[in-house]
Formats: structure tokens, sequence, C-alpha cells
């Protein structure tokens, strides 16, 4: 394994020098492909957040810098009147979105779910379909690849059993269905995209093992954690190698699709990793230091870390850099720019509703531990929504978020659930999330490079026909009514 590592080292800095190589005066002559740095994101509310309760109209803008083009616009939303004319402006690299926070009484996710209107549902069918279909590609690929490393000689069988686990469970498999998605509605092959997307899955796989040791979790998709069957050391060293095995897996791409592709997608995966890891680290800072006067701002700036680049900006920037009929990063700068827009935005609803699921969703269909983001110590918009309009009681609530995991009680979570209906946190997270999948939508019917429909060809056996444009659409209102 050293052994292989060393030589795709080599190979990889070989070619990479290749493509990327430094002109005389050592600047690259080719970085068109790569995402934007993660200081060029900035997410800012023009409204302070303890004039949330009263301001009719919250302003949230998303200033996005494209590095690609290198141009930064920033502006700021000072007036009611000045939201109202931005607000479905999509700007050069600039996303403005207007978010409606009219008092209303309090509800229950529940109520507010069934006393939505018809825009609320999603096509089942074609979520179903296209992520079954996904699944059993997905599965089928990690299960030869790995099948292929346990039978090599001198490997150690018991570690190849055990990196099935998580990836063989029942989970949503979102990133591979918007990587083959999206690979096909730019014109490419659902197979092309295969690899990549099984690569997702692993390194998902690989973040969840080592994101539920670290959050104390302990429920992952209907089961108990690896952790707990196994303990700690070995479900760290099983992450350790699903890690490695999608590194592996993405080597297969040199040949099935290129080395310029192939290194694109290299490079997207490894900017994907430095994001969520740093996103990781601000989650756990927070936990660690009870921090107790985030903004939404700094809520969004990690989810868009945490969250938005692997579990929605990287599967659409590679299904579209693996779909794409060119290899040429100049033909891609304008699309890539258009998904990367989309995946944040999108990805940020996503965690919201995630934390909305994890607070009053069922543990049958969410296949989380229900209220383990505040045993956890978790800093959610809801949850910085109450500590700053509980009055007296937010540092109740900081002293019961300081207890560890072990020592806090049913009771105090339901203060905190308590507390978080009074000040309307839930109802908050609800139509912020809400709001932000609207913004999203138009963002995807501005992306005209996106077909609405791919024909399907005849050697796309495994491929389901609406692995294409209309699952990516229908996906944005998954994101908000899964499991409502």
């Amino acid at each position: 394994m050293l052994l292989e590592l060393f030589l795709f080292a080599i190979y990889f800095g070989f070619f990479s020098w290749l493509t990327y190589k430094p002109n005389r005066n050592g600047v690259s002559q080719s970085k068109l492909l790569l995402p934007a740095g993660g200081e060029a994101i900035e997410i800012v509310t023009a409204t302070p957040k303890e004039q949330l309760q009263q301001q009719p109209l919250v302003a949230v803008e998303v200033n996005f810098s494209n590095t690609m083009r290198n141009e930064y616009i920033s502006s700021r939303l000072n007036s009611r009147q000045e939201v109202e004319e931005n607000s479905n402006h999509i700007g050069r690299g600039e996303l403005a979105i207007a978010l409606h926070n009219q008092p209303k009484p309090k509800l229950q996710l529940e109520e507010i779910a069934t006393s939505a209107n018809a825009e609320l549902k999603y096509d089942n069918k074609i979520i179903n379909e296209a992520v079954e279909q996904s699944r059993l590609a997905v599965v089928q690929k990690i299960k030869e690849f790995v099948d292929h490393k346990n039978n090599t000689t001198g490997s150690y069988r018991p570690l190849y059993e055990l990196l099935t686990d998580y990836p063989f469970r029942i989970g949503k498999m979102l990133r591979p269905t918007m990587c083959i998605s999206v690979a096909r509605a730019v014109g490419g092959m659902g197979q092309d995209a295969l690899t990549s997307a099984a690569a997702l899955e692993l390194y998902h796989n690989a973040f969840l093992i080592h994101d539920d040791i670290e959050d104390g979790s302990e429920s992952r998709r209907g089961k108990g954690t690896l952790h707990q069957i196994i303990g700690v050391p070995r479900a760290i060293n099983v992450g350790d190698a699903t890690n490695v095995l999608a590194v592996g897996l993405l080597l297969e791409n040199l040949s099935a699709i290129g080395v310029s592709k192939a290194l694109n997608v290299l490079h997207e995966i490894e900017f994907m990793a430095q994001q969520s890891v740093e996103g990781q680290a601000m989650e756990l800072d927070w936990v660690a230091t009870n921090a107790s006067n985030l903004t939404d701002q700094d809520y969004f700036k990690m989810c868009v870390k945490k969250t938005c680049w692997y579990t929605f900006i990287t599967p659409c920037r590679i299904g579209l850099i693996v779909g794409h009929p060119s290899a040429s990063g100049k033909d891609l700068v304008k699309q890539l720019a258009g998904v990367t827009r989309f995946g944040m935005i999108l990805g940020i609803a996503f965690q919201i509703q995630d934390d909305l699921l994890n607070l009053q969703g069922e543990i049958e269909t969410y296949g989380k531990e229900i209220g383990g983001d505040i045993y956890e110590g978790k800093r959610t918009l809801m949850l910085n929504h109450v500590l700053a309009n509980s009055g007296k009681n937010a540092e109740k609530i900081l002293e019961i978020l300081a207890l560890p995991r072990e020592q806090k009680t049913p009771e105090q979570l339901e203060f905190i659930m308590e507390q978080m209906q009074r000040c309307g946190s839930i109802e908050h997270g609800w139509r912020v999330a809400r709001s932000l999948a609207k913004k999203a939508e138009e963002i995807f019917d501005s992306l005209d490079f996106i077909r609405p429909s791919t024909p399907l060809r005849p050697e796309e056996q495994w491929v389901c026909p609406v692995h294409d444009g209309r699952f990516v659409k229908e996906l944005i209102n998954y994101v908000i009514y899964r499991n409502v």
C-alpha cells in the first residue's frame, strides 16, 4: 500500500506539473478549474440577530468571490428598498437573498409542514428511482473494489469486512446521484461518472465514522455507530482505511476519463476535504469553548465549509467536469461558478433542515439520534437564535450546553426545546431553510447548460432515466420536505 501511494504521488505530481506548470514568473498558467478559496466566501446578515423578532424582513447576502475570474463584488443591503430591488438579482459573483420573516404564531415543525401548500411536495418517484439505481451501481462498484483489495496477497481480511459497514447501510446516496445526474445533464455518460461517484460515497462514509466519534453520536442510519460496535481505536482505523480506499478508486479515472479530467477531479476532492475539515474544526471549537455569541453569519460560514462543499458543490462540480465534452478549463469557468452558487445555497438549506430534523424528526426515518445536537452541544441556527432571544434563560442554556454529554438529562433537553418554541427558533430555522431553497431553485433555473432531460444511451444499462436535470431539480424540494 505504501509503495502504491508513493508511486501515485510521483504520478500525480508529474502530471499536475504538466497541467499547471508555472510560467517564467512563477505564476500558474491554468487555474481555471480550481474552486474559490475559503476566505472568498462571505455570508452576512444585514439585520442584527437580536432584532430578528421585530424585523419583518431579514436580508441575507451571500457574496461569492469568483477567483477563477479574479473578481470580487461585495455589497450591503441596508434598506428594505434595496433588498426588494436586489433580492432576485444574480450578479457576477453575488447573490442577494431576501428572507421573509413575518411574525407568526409559534408552530411545531410538523404543523408547519401540514399547513404548507402543494409546493411542499416532491416527486418521490423521481427521487427514489434515481437514488436506488445509484445505490445499486455504487455499492457494487465499492464491493468490487474492496474485494479486489481484499484478495491482494498479504491483505488483512477482517479490515476489509469492516470497510463495507457504513457504505452498505441504507443512506441517502445523494452525493453519488447528484454527480451522475449532473454528468448526464451536461451531455456526458453516467458510466463515466460512476468511479467518482463511488469515491465520493467512500469519502462521505469515512467522514461519518470520524464525525460520529468526535460528536459522541450513538446511532447512524438506524443502527449503532461503528465506534460503539467495535470501539473507538478500530473505528478510527476503518475511517482512515476508507479514505485511503477512495484515493485508490480515483486512480481508475486516469484510464476511464483521461488524465486531464482525472486530475481536475482530484483537485476538486482535495479542496473539498480541506474545506470539510476546516468546517468540522469550527464546529468542534464552538462546542469546546461553549461559544455564546455566534451569529447567523458564523453558522452559514461553517455550513459552507462543513456541508456545502462535500454534500452539494463538489458532487455537482465533478459531475460537470466528467460529463462536459470539453476538458479545457476555459470552457467551464461560467458553468462551474453556476453550480457552485447553486450548491452553496442549497447546502445551507440542507444543513438547517437536517438540524431541524434532529430536533423534531423520527428516528425511524431520520436515522440518527433525535436531540443529539443538543446533547453534543452543536451550535445550530436554532440554538444560536434561542441564545440571542431567550433573555436570562440564555445563561441557563449555556450552563446545560457546557455539561458533558453523559451528564445532560432529558429534562434539560426539554427545557432548551421549550425555549426554542417560545422564542420562535424552530419556525425561524424552517423559514430560512425554505427561503434558501427557493433561491436555489431560481439559480438552478438560470443554469442554461443543464438539460431538462437526457435520453438514455444503449450502453447505459444501469442508469435510471431520471438521472439528469430532473433529479437535481426535484432534489431542491426533497432537501426541505424530506421526512417531514
